[in-house]
């Protein structure tokens, strides 16, 4: 004899609550998935149909009506994940952050080639990029800029040079 079939008592609130999370556009898949699940059982649907129906195992299934039942509508929301641990420091941020405030231009192979030198951390250029994109920093292509305003007689002098160079009127000095 097969499995009884279960049957979970879902509220008219909190059937709201799933609809709206069905169907909302920043939720994440997984849990607009699992409130279809809900809401489709809630009408009626057995685990072997909703099974079919979603290409999932019937386990999967049940493993999703048990969070339900057990955490209610928080259980169909993936709890936050720790990944790798980070691989800069405060110590190591702190110093990036005052290479960037020098007076020059640094590329990220700098930056990783600094850190390796001051604490023997080896990081990718690319990890730099993205720990200086998480503190807020963005990359922008370097431009020539005049360092300092001209002082305005050198810049007649030139001017004036160059007016004679434009009549053709030139000798080498």
């Amino acid at each position: 004899m097969g499995r009884p079939s279960r049957q979970l008592v879902i509220d008219d609130e909190v059937a709201l609550q799933l609809q709206a999370l069905e169907l909302g556009t920043g939720v994440h898949p997984k849990v607009r998935l699992r409130a279809s699940i809900l809401r489709l059982h809630r009408e009626g649907w057995s685990a072997p149909r909703l099974a079919q129906y979603f290409a999932r195992t019937e386990q999967s299934i049940h493993n999703d009506l048990n969070r339900f039942e057990q955490h209610g509508l928080r259980g169909i929301t993936d709890a936050p994940r720790l990944g790798r641990p980070v691989k800069l420091q405060a110590i190591q941020e702190a110093l990036l952050i005052a290479k960037i405030d020098e007076d020059r231009v640094w590329t990220a192979s700098q930056l990783a080639e600094v850190l390796e030198a001051e604490f023997g951390l080896h990081v990718t250029p690319q990890t730099v990029r993205q720990h200086l994109s998480s503190l807020g920093y963005r990359w922008k292509r370097a431009r020539y800029a005049a360092g300092k305003a001209l002082d305005p007689d050198v810049e007649q002098q030139h001017r004036a040079s160059l007016d004679t160079l434009k009549k053709g009127r030139w000798t080498a000095n």
